[in-house]
């Protein structure tokens, strides 16, 4: 695929995000998705999930823990079949009232038109504090 195309299938999964499209989400995720969130246990949605089923259980724990106030992707970088996404971030804990704020990198990589890895690269820190149970 062209960098010009993983982009579009890139931003089109962030604007199925910000309608609260999770199934178009998944649409362009490959079967055998490698999906990483980085972070302590702190925070609900940290670690590795693969494939459909992983990714469905990653945007469900966000659904279940996390308010969503502000999620904006900044900018799209492209080069061959890897796609880089910086934005920010507003997130309120549903357990403990805190919230965080942050910049945030996202990191693609696509194969035959579909997401075969995701990084995600943020402030855990800020993120565990919110979500910590004291």
């Amino acid at each position: 695929m062209s960098e010009q195309t993983n982009l579009e299938i890139i931003k089109e999964a962030y604007a199925a995000f910000g309608r609260g499209d999770i199934a178009g989400v998944l649409s362009v995720q490959d079967a055998n998705v490698d999906f990483e969130s980085a972070g302590p246990r702190d925070i609900p949605w940290a670690g590795r999930f693969r494939g459909q089923d992983g990714v469905t259980k990653y945007f469900a724990l966000i659904d279940a823990e996390a308010d969503i106030e502000v999620f904006e992707p900044d900018a799209f970088l492209a080069q061959g079949d890897r796609v880089v996404v910086f934005g920010h971030e507003k997130v309120r804990s549903k357990q403990t009232g805190r919230a965080y704020e942050c910049h945030w990198a996202h990191a693609y990589t696509l194969g035959n038109g579909k997401i075969v890895k995701f990084r995600e690269y943020s402030d855990t820190a800020a993120a565990a504090a919110a979500f910590r149970k004291e």
